[in-house]
C-alpha cells in the first residue's frame, strides 16, 4: 500500500470540485483512465513527494492506497483510482507519517519548512538545490556545505555565505565560472573552464581576454554576436552554418551571398527571399 498527500477546502472540495469524505472514507475517482496525465483519476503527491506547489486547500488528506491504482504524472504527482482516507486535518497530525513520507530532497525540505519534522527530514535532502536553501532558510550549514556540489548553487553558496576557497573547487561549468569571475573574481583559475561558446562571448564582453576567447567561439549564434559587436568578421564568417543566424548575419553584417548557401531551413529561406535587394 503506498500513502498519498494531498489537500482539500474546509468542505472537502478539490479544486476539480471532487469532494473528500472524513477518516475512514474510501474515496473513488468518478471517472478513471490509467493514463499518464492529469485528469480522470484523483491526484495527490505519492509519498509526499513531487511538486508541493500543487498542494492547496485547508486541510492535509494522506489516503492510503493499492499501487496499481496509482499512476505517476511527470514526477510532479500522481493520480489514483480509489482509496481509503487514513487522515484528515492540520499538519500537526502529519507527523505521524514523516518516518515515511518525503524521501526525496526537495520535498523532504518542502516537509521541513512547512509541517517541522527537521531532524527526519535533514539526512534526506541530497541534491544541491535544496541543500542551499535548506541552509538559508532553516540553517545546519556545517551539514549542508558538504552536500552542495553543483557549480550553480555553489556559486550561490559562496555568494550567500562566503567558504570561498571551498566553493571555488566545485565550480566546474562554463556558466558559473563565468559569473564567479565577474561577480567574486579568481579569473585566472576560472578562465580555462570557459569552454564554451555562449560563455566565451560573455567573458570577452564582460571581463576581456578577447585573443584568448576567439577561439573558443565556435557556435553559429555566438560567432554572429562576437562579429557584431567585436569584428573579426572574417574569422566568424566560416563558424556561422545555421540557417537562423546565416540570415541574421545577411541582414546585419552583409555576406548575403555567402550566407545564402548555410540558409537551409525553409522559414529562413523564405524570409532571405523577402529581402530587398
Amino acid at each position: 500500500m503506498v500513502l498519498i498527500l494531498r489537500k482539500c477546502w474546509e468542505d472537502g472540495s478539490s479544486s476539480r470540485g471532487f469532494v473528500y469524505g472524513q477518516v475512514g472514507d474510501t474515496v473513488t475517482a468518478p471517472l478513471w483512465h490509467p493514463k499518464p496525465e492529469c485528469g480522470n483519476g484523483l491526484h495527490g503527491l505519492k509519498q509526499a513527494n513531487g511538486e508541493w506547489g500543487l498542494l492547496q486547500g485547508d486541510d492535509w488528506l494522506v489516503i492510503e492506497a493499492d499501487d496499481g491504482d496509482i499512476v505517476d504524472i511527470d514526477n510532479e504527482k500522481c493520480k489514483f483510482r480509489t482509496g481509503k482516507i487514513l487522515y484528515r486535518g492540520d499538519k500537526e497530525g502529519l507527523h505521524q507519517y514523516a518516518s515515511v513520507m518525503a524521501t526525496d530532497s526537495r520535498p523532504a525540505y518542502e516537509w521541513a519548512i512547512n509541517i517541522g519534522d527537521r531532524k527526519i527530514m535533514i539526512d534526506r535532502v541530497t541534491d544541491s538545490k535544496w541543500a542551499f536553501y535548506w541552509a538559508k532558510y532553516i540553517g545546519d550549514r556545517k551539514i549542508m556545505r558538504e552536500r552542495v556540489t553543483d557549480s550553480e548553487y555553489a556559486f550561490n553558496w559562496a555568494m550567500s555565505f562566503g567558504d570561498i576557497k571551498i566553493m571555488r573547487d566545485r565550480i566546474t561549468k562554463p556558466r558559473w565560472a563565468y559569473q564567479w569571475a565577474r561577480d567574486i573574481g579568481d579569473k585566472e583559475i576560472m578562465i580555462d573552464r570557459v569552454t564554451d561558446s555562449e560563455h566565451a562571448y560573455f567573458w570577452a564582453r564582460d571581463i576581456g581576454d578577447k585573443e584568448i576567447m576567439i577561439d573558443r567561439v565556435t557556435e553559429s549564434q555566438w560567432a554572429y554576436f562576437w562579429a557584431w559587436k567585436f569584428g573579426d568578421k572574417k574569422i566568424m564568417r566560416d563558424r556561422v552554418t545555421e540557417s537562423q543566424w546565416a540570415y541574421q548575419w545577411a541582414i546585419d553584417i552583409g555576406d548575403r551571398k555567402i550566407m545564402r548557401e548555410r540558409i537551409t531551413e525553409l522559414k529562413w529561406i523564405a524570409a532571405f527571399n523577402k529581402l530587398p535587394s
